[in-house]
């Protein structure tokens, strides 16, 4: 590769990419094209990865910004009892393309999908990442079949807090949304969200901007060609309860998640792009 700020590496037996650049370093490993690490010059990581996950492409990658495609959640219909979160997560992926210059990276992913089950989702994918002082997550989706196709998704992006407990979400004050762990009851949110018990929540709403404060930082997370944005933390029991998911990693985790679940649809021959852009903002 022939790069001024890409390199490629092998680390725990995965192959990576990691970009070290004057305004930020990533890392994006080739099992799921999965972005692990970003962390602006200067600042902390925006993301939290689990220490108790391996990443040898043994299992998904737990942290980072996993990408579920082409279904959000259990698999039902036709797929059922395939994976949770379908397949985009489990695949290695291919650099396709990339572009650098002193100002930004980006670069261009696809996933290797066996060619009998590309042909039987009647989709394709790519996904683009744009890095600077912030980065910008692109997935573009396109129905190459013959008939519509039904598409759920989502940027399961696990963000890096210093402790939970000081942690809210701002943006969703009067969203309804729907609780997954009350029998999918639908709620209307009262002020910023906060977590201090298990959370697994689908905000049905398509606004463009949420932001993460913790401590003396704060994260705005900006979405495009979304419905939904999931906000997910396990909490204490269920993180022990999850081998690769650190005892109290829950403390220094929450996802907010830009994501399609509303009964999204490709018409044959057209595209979709969901993005979400992460900027670092300091208080």
């Amino acid at each position: 590769m022939n790069s001024q700020y890409i390199t490629k590496a092998t680390i725990d037996d995965g192959v990576s990419y990691q970009i070290n650049h004057p305004k930020f370093s990533a890392r994006i490993t080739e099992l799921g094209g999965q972005l692990i690490s970003f962390t602006p010059q200067g600042k902390a990581d925006v993301l939290w990865l689990s220490d108790s996950c391996p990443l040898d492409g043994s299992k998904p990658i737990r942290g980072g910004a996993p990408i579920c495609w082409p279904w959000f959640g259990p698999a039902s219909g036709l797929y059922a009892g395939e994976p949770q979160h379908g397949y985009a997560r489990s695949v290695n992926w291919k650099l396709e393309h990339f572009e650098e210059s002193e100002h930004a990276v980006e670069l261009v992913l696809s996933p290797q999908l066996p060619k009998t089950l590309a042909d039987s989702l009647g989709l394709s994918l790519k996904m683009r990442y744009v890095f600077t002082d912030n980065v910008e997550i692109e997935l573009i989706t396109k129905n190459t079949s013959t008939t519509p196709q039904k598409l759920s998704q989502a940027i399961h992006t696990y963000f890096a807090v210093d402790n939970i407990d000081d942690s809210q979400i701002i943006g969703l004050d009067e969203i309804s949304y729907i609780d997954k762990l009350s029998h999918d009851r639908k709620t209307k949110q009262n002020g910023p969200v906060i977590i201090n018990k298990h959370t697994d929540r689908i905000y049905l709403t398509a606004q463009d901007k949420v932001s993460l404060l913790n401590s003396n930082r704060k994260l705005d997370i900006v979405g495009e060609g979304h419905d939904s944005v999931v906000i997910w933390n396990p909490w204490q029991q269920n993180a022990k309860n999850m081998t690769d998911f650190d005892d109290l990693g829950y403390k220094k985790m929450v996802c907010v998640e830009m994501a399609n679940t509303q009964g999204l649809v490709l018409e044959v021959n057209s595209c979709h792009s969901l993005k979400q852009k992460i900027t670092l903002v300091s208080l």
